[in-house]
């Protein structure tokens, strides 16, 4: 009888043991959906999207290495907004994401899933500042525990820098890695629009900021942390998208779209220094393309169409648009009260910097010297800020700390004019220069609102660093 039982097991006979599985089956599925009915009625269930998000992206970095772990970390990068509270750190997605993916990536070295690649000047030089950020929290810093902290947040930021290092190694995989940036770009500047037209058509404020200082204003900062690194954000896209359409050979259609969107979400950002940016390596790009090509005005009719709809969009949607572009005039800065601020916090700082010019005080410590009053209070936050990308460095990490940050950037500079200049033009080239552009983009705008504690920066400078080594192999660029 164990013997027959057996082989109808083999055979695909039928089995009595078969019903009663079956039955177990069904009592276990009644029993979880009452269980999932009682806790959807009882308790608060919005870890649940969480739990199933988390899923899906291990899910997506197992199937789909190292694109979909590229394209987990753009997202988490483009949507800083929202975070976590654990103790005194506010841990954003992009946090959670570079840890998981760096986890991930060194499991695959340790078991030879992955080659090492032994770091080049870019990533000792970025290793080195790094490590000024931590030299200065531990020696100098008025608060040890909190400059520390905010240094392993730098480090989790700048992490993908090394990743795309890692990753990044073909021409192949660059034209892969650009595609998913620049549409999650794309998509991160449409959700910023379609937050304004719900403010305008709903009256709600999600993504929306609304200014009672400046008359009760709104500006988009979309799922970015306020509206002025929105729009650094979107101007660093539609820079490149421009490059791309004005040097590609193919995808036009998508890259004017793409620079029609990030322009149109740009302008509802009311964020000045991303206009001043665009404005200055938009004109640069047009230069460059002129001299290195056989460029035709007729060619830039699409483009100035594209400006032209931009404008038309937000001077229809937005009534303060005007008044905000007449903002940019010189005669106005002394009334406007965020400059006022910012030279007000400048002057706070100029004092530390005197008395801590080498060594300075440690990662984000100018927070923890001063208190914003009620004349500098800016969305609720209490805590004076530095706007200034290159004078919060020489603030936290002292003068040697920004020499050595100016070496990694004229580094990578020194390259790219290189490569840009070579009479070999192709892909890469155009990959480098976009992702020059955007650079470019974030260096102008940054010395007004600082976004470099944010991951979407140091993917932009991994990128380019990808670029150029691949650009500067042989061959890759006919």
């Amino acid at each position: 009888m164990k013997e027959n039982a057996y082989t109808d097991r083999l055979s695909g006979s039928p089995w009595r043991g078969r019903g009663f599985g079956r039955a177990v089956e069904r009592i276990a599925a009644l029993a979880l959906a009452i269980l999932a009915l009682y806790l959807a009625a009882t308790e608060d269930l919005a870890w649940v999207p969480i739990l199933i998000g988390g899923i899906a992206a291990v899910a997506l970095l197992l199937v789909d290495w190292p694109y979909g772990a590229f394209l987990e970390l753009c997202v988490a990068a483009s949507m800083p907004r929202w975070f976590v509270k654990i103790g005194k750190l506010h841990a954003k997605p992009e946090h959670f994401v570079a840890a998981v993916i760096g986890v991930f990536l060194f499991s695959r070295i340790l078991t030879q899933k992955h080659k090492w690649k032994s770091a080049g000047k870019p990533e000792l030089v970025l290793l080195a500042f790094l490590a000024m950020n931590y030299f200065t929290s531990l020696t100098t810093s008025p608060d040890r525990a909190s400059t520390l902290r905010w240094a392993v947040l730098l480090t989790m930021v700048v992490s993908p820098f090394f990743m795309i290092w890692q990753v990044v190694r073909t021409r192949e995989e660059l034209d892969r890695f650009m595609d998913r940036w620049l549409l999650v770009g794309a998509l991160g500047a449409l959700f910023g629009i379609l937050c304004f037209f719900s403010f305008v058509a709903f009256h709600t404020e999600f993504g929306v900021s609304v200014f009672d200082f400046l008359g009760f204003i709104p500006a988009v900062h979309g799922a970015q942390w306020e509206p002025n690194i929105f729009g650094s954000y979107c101007a660093s896209f539609s820079a490149m998208f421009l490059f791309y359409f004005l040097n590609c050979t193919g995808k036009k259609g998508w890259y004017l779209a793409g620079f029609l969107i990030t322009t149109v979400a740009l302008l509802l950002s009311l964020a000045r220094q991303g206009w001043l940016s665009l404005v200055i390596v938009g004109a640069s790009t047009l230069f460059y393309t002129f001299r290195r090509t056989k460029f035709r005005v007729k060619h830039l009719a699409p483009v100035l169409a594209s400006i032209i709809i931009a404008f038309v969009v937000g001077f229809a949607v937005m009534g303060n648009l005007s008044d905000r572009l007449a903002s940019l005039s010189l005669d106005t800065a002394e009334d406007d009260p965020t400059v006022v601020r910012r030279a007000g916090m400048m002057a706070l700082a100029s004092q530390d910097v005197q008395a801590h010019p080498l060594l300075g005080l440690g990662t984000s410590s100018f927070q923890l010297l001063y208190i914003a009053d009620s004349d500098t209070t800016y969305q609720g936050v209490d805590n004076a800020w530095l706007g200034s990308y290159f004078f919060g460095i020489v603030h936290d990490i002292g003068a040697i700390g920004m020499m050595v940050f100016l070496w990694f950037l004229i580094g990578l500079g020194r390259r790219a004019w290189r490569v840009l200049a070579a009479p070999a033009r192709g892909p890469t080239t155009t990959a480098v220069g976009a992702l020059c552009a955007a650079v470019m983009v974030m260096l102008i705008a940054y010395q007004f609102t600082d976004a470099s504690t944010l991951a979407f920066t140091w993917i932009h400078y991994g990128m380019l660093a990808a670029a150029l080594r691949i650009a500067e192999l042989p061959g890759e660029n006919i």
